[in-house]
C-alpha cells in the first residue's frame, strides 16, 4: 500500500485551488443567476475533490463533496434551479470543506463531524422533480455510440501518479461517459511508482477535441493519444461501465490524435517555498560578495594604479555586477505572484458583511494580475481586510440613508493594485459617508489626545491623520466588525512594517480613499548609506522624498524645535545622532546634508555628517537573540564585510 502523506502538501495546494474556484462559483451564481458553463465549472471542481479527498482517505471531504456533487447534477440536467436557500447550503458546505481543509493542513486529520452538513445536503437533493435513471439511461442510449480509447501517459518526473490519475479521471467523468478504466484506481494492491500510464474508454457526448485539450492542461501530463474503437463493447451495466472486447491494445488504430499540441501549453512545476527562500538568500550573499568584489577593485586601482591585471579585475568586476543584478532580478520575479491570490478572499467576505449590516454593497476589484512578492502578500491580508471591514461598517450608509442623500442605494467599495515607478500602489476607496475631521478632533480632545488649544489650530489634514493615533477610535459600539473599536494604528504599523506607506484622503458624504504604496520585494532594497559619528547606517530609498544641504545657520528652533524651511514649508529636524543617543560631532559651519523623510504628507528631515551613496541593500533579520529594536529594521553586511543597521524611517515620525 503506497504512504500517501508525503503528497499531502500537493493535495492542499489543489484543495486550495478547487475550494476558491467553487467560492468564486457560488457567487457568480448568486449574482448572475444559472449559466451552462458556471454549473459545469462547480460540478467538476467538486467532482474533482472527490476523487482527490477519497484518494487521499479524507472521507468526511469525500462524502461532502458527494453530495455537493449529486446538486450540482441536478442542476445540470435541469432538475433543479438556483434559489436563495440553495445558494446558502452551497456557502454552508463551503465553510465546511474549508474547516476540514484547516484541519487537514494543521494536524493531517479530519475532526469536526459534518454529519448535519452531510444530511442537509443529502436531504435537499432528494427534494424535487428529479428524471429517474431509467429515463436518463434511455436517453443517453438514444444517441449514435461513439466508443474510444484514451490513452494518458505522465511525465516521469510526476511525483504523486496515484492522485493525478485520479485528477484526471475525474475530469474526464465530468466531461464525458466512462465505461472503463485501466489500471482500476481502487486496486488496493495498486504500486503507486509503477503508475506511468493509464486509459479510459469513452462514449464522448461533447466535441473530442475540447476533451483532450482540457485533460492536456493538466500538470505532469506528458502525452495522449486517441483511438476509435471499431466495435462497440458486448454489454455495459448499471454502473457505466463496459467489458470491452479486449484491451488497448487489441484494437487497430483507426484515428490518431499525438498530443503535438501539449508541447504548446504552458510548462510550470510547483516548487516548495522554503526551497525558493534559500535560491533568494543565495542570491543576496552573492550581492554582498559582488559588492565587496567591486570595492576590491577600487582599492586595486587606488593602490596599483591602471595595469592588466587591475584593468581584468575591473572587466571581471563588471560582468559579475551585470550577472548578479540579473539573477537578482530573476529570483524577485520567481517569488512574485499575483495579488489576485489575496483578493480572491474578498468578494466573500463582503457579500456575509453586507448581508448582516443590511446594507447593498458591489465590490468591483481592478488589477488582479498585478504581481507582487508573496511575502507581502502574506503580510497584506489583515491591513487589507481591516480597512475594508472599515469601508463596509463605517463608510458605506444604510440604503434609506442614501436614498435620501440622493444617492444610489447600493455602495461601491473599489480595490485596486497597479505598478507605479518600480512600485506597487495599492487604492481601498468606497463612495459613503466620508470622514468628519471636526469630530476627529473633537474625540480627540475629548481622549485627552489634544488639548482644545492644538485642536483649533489643527488643519483639516492633520485632523484627520489622528485616525492612526495608537487606540484612537470615533466608535460609538464596539463592532465585531470593525475591529472591536480599535483605531487605524495598527493598520499603519502593518504597513510601514513591510517598508510600505499609507494615506488617505476624504470627502465628507463623498467617500474615503486610502493609497498604499509598496516596495516590489523585502528581500533586496535599495539603500542610501549614511554616516552618523564613526557608525554606517542604511534608509530605504523608499522612504527618501528629496536630499539636500543647507547652511547649519538656517536650522532655527520654534516652540523649543529644530525646523528647517523647506520651499516655503516648515520641515521639523530631527539629528540621528540623537536618536540613537550618540555623541554628536561639532556642527559643521558650511553645510548639513538634510535627508528628507516622506510619510504621506508629512516630511522629516534627518541630520547625518555625511552621505556614502546607494547600492543594493539585502536584508538581514537581527534575529530572535536581539528581538526587536527601536528604530532599527534590519542589517546589511557592507562591501567592506561590516555590518550596517537599517533604520526604520516610520519609527522617527512618531518619537
Amino acid at each position: 500500500m503506497v504512504d500517501l502523506s508525503e503528497y499531502r502538501g500537493i493535495f492542499l495546494e489543489e484543495l486550495e485551488e478547487q475550494l476558491q474556484l467553487i467560492e468564486d462559483e457560488i457567487l457568480r451564481l448568486e449574482q448572475a443567476g444559472e449559466t451552462e458553463g458556471g454549473i459545469q465549472q462547480f460540478f467538476r471542481a467538486a467532482h474533482t475533490l472527490k476523487g482527490s479527498s477519497a484518494s487521499m482517505g479524507y472521507n468526511k471531504l469525500k462524502e461532502v463533496t458527494h453530495h455537493l456533487e449529486h446538486l450540482l447534477h441536478q442542476m445540470r440536467n435541469g432538475d433543479r434551479h438556483v434559489t436563495q436557500e440553495l445558494i446558502q447550503l452551497f456557502f454552508q458546505a463551503l465553510d465546511g470543506m474549508r474547516t476540514l481543509q484547516a484541519e487537514i493542513a494543521t494536524g493531517d486529520n479530519e475532526i469536526t463531524d459534518v454529519s448535519e452538513l452531510v444530511h442537509r445536503l443529502s436531504s435537499f437533493g432528494a427534494k424535487g422533480d428529479v428524471r429517474s435513471p431509467a429515463v436518463q439511461h434511455h436517453n443517453r442510449d438514444a444517441d449514435p455510440l461513439l466508443l474510444l480509447w484514451f490513452h494518458v501517459r505522465l511525465s516521469p518526473s510526476c511525483e504523486m501518479r496515484l492522485p493525478r490519475l485520479h485528477l484526471i479521471d475525474a475530469r474526464l467523468r465530468s466531461l464525458t461517459t466512462v465505461l472503463q478504466m485501466k489500471p482500476e484506481l481502487e486496486d488496493k494492491d495498486i504500486d503507486d511508482s509503477g503508475l506511468e500510464a493509464a486509459s479510459w474508454m469513452l462514449a464522448p457526448r461533447g466535441d473530442v477535441e475540447e476533451i483532450r485539450q482540457t485533460i492536456a492542461s493538466i500538470m505532469d501530463v506528458e502525452s495522449i493519444t486517441i483511438e476509435q474503437l471499431k466495435e462497440p463493447p458486448l454489454q455495459q451495466d448499471s454502473s457505466n461501465r463496459a467489458e470491452p472486447q479486449g484491451g488497448p491494445e487489441d484494437h487497430e488504430l483507426s484515428g490518431t490524435s499525438s498530443s503535438s499540441a501539449d508541447k504548446m501549453k504552458s510548462q510550470t512545476i510547483r516548487v516548495r517555498v522554503d526551497r525558493l527562500e534559500k535560491l533568494m538568500n543565495l542570491a543576496g550573499e552573492l550581492v554582498i560578495d559582488q559588492t565587496r568584489f567591486g570595492q576590491l577593485h577600487r582599492s586595486f586601482h587606488q593602490k596599483f594604479g591602471a595595469d592588466s591585471l587591475t584593468d581584468e579585475l575591473g572587466q571581471l568586476s563588471g560582468h559579475l555586477t551585470a550577472i548578479t543584478s540579473e539573477l537578482q532580478e530573476s529570483m524577485i520575479k520567481v517569488r512574485m505572484l499575483p495579488i489576485e491570490q489575496l483578493f480572491n478572499r474578498l468578494p466573500r467576505m463582503v457579500r456575509d458583511l453586507s448581508h448582516s449590516l443590511g446594507k447593498q454593497i458591489e465590490l468591483v476589484i481592478e488589477g488582479k494580475e498585478t504581481e507582487l512578492d508573496r511575502t507581502l502578500i502574506e503580510e497584506l491580508g489583515d491591513p487589507l481586510i481591516h480597512l475594508l471591514r472599515n469601508a463596509l461598517d463605517h463608510g458605506i450608509e444604510t440604503p434609506e440613508i442614501r436614498r435620501a442623500a440622493g444617492k444610489n442605494e447600493t455602495g461601491i467599495v473599489r480595490i485596486s493594485a497597479a505598478h507605479e515607478d518600480n512600485q506597487i500602489i495599492l487604492v481601498i476607496e468606497d463612495d459613503g459617508a466620508g470622514i468628519d475631521t471636526e469630530a476627529i478632533a473633537q474625540s480627540a480632545v475629548n481622549k485627552g489626545i489634544l488639548t482644545a488649544e492644538e485642536a483649533r489650530y489643527m488643519n483639516e489634514d492633520e485632523a484627520l491623520r489622528l485616525i492612526f493615533r495608537p487606540g484612537f477610535s470615533t466608535a460609538t459600539e464596539v463592532s465585531d466588525i470593525s475591529g472591536r473599536g480599535v483605531g487605524m494604528d495598527i493598520v499603519r504599523n502593518d504597513i510601514e512594517r513591510i517598508n510600505g506607506i499609507i494615506d488617505i484622503e476624504t470627502v465628507k458624504g463623498q467617500g474615503t480613499r486610502f493609497r498604499i504604496k509598496l516596495p516590489l520585494t523585502l528581500a533586496i532594497i535599495r539603500g542610501l548609506l549614511v554616516k552618523a559619528g564613526k557608525e554606517t547606517f542604511v534608509i530605504p530609498m523608499s522612504n527618501v522624498a528629496e536630499i539636500i544641504r543647507t547652511a547649519a545657520g538656517e536650522v532655527k528652533t520654534v516652540r523649543g524645535n529644530p525646523v528647517v524651511t523647506v520651499r516655503s514649508q516648515l520641515v521639523p529636524v530631527v539629528w540621528l545622532h540623537d536618536y540613537f543617543h550618540y555623541p554628536r560631532t561639532e556642527e559643521l559651519t558650511d553645510s548639513l546634508p538634510l535627508i528628507i523623510l516622506g510619510r504621506g504628507e508629512k516630511r522629516i528631515a534627518l541630520t547625518v555628517d555625511a552621505l556614502v551613496g546607494t547600492q543594493d541593500i539585502v536584508i538581514k533579520s537581527l534575529g530572535s537573540y536581539i528581538g526587536k529594536a527601536d528604530g532599527i529594521a534590519g542589517a546589511t553586511i557592507l562591501g567592506n564585510g561590516k555590518i550596517a543597521l537599517i533604520i526604520d524611517t516610520g519609527s522617527i515620525f512618531i518619537q
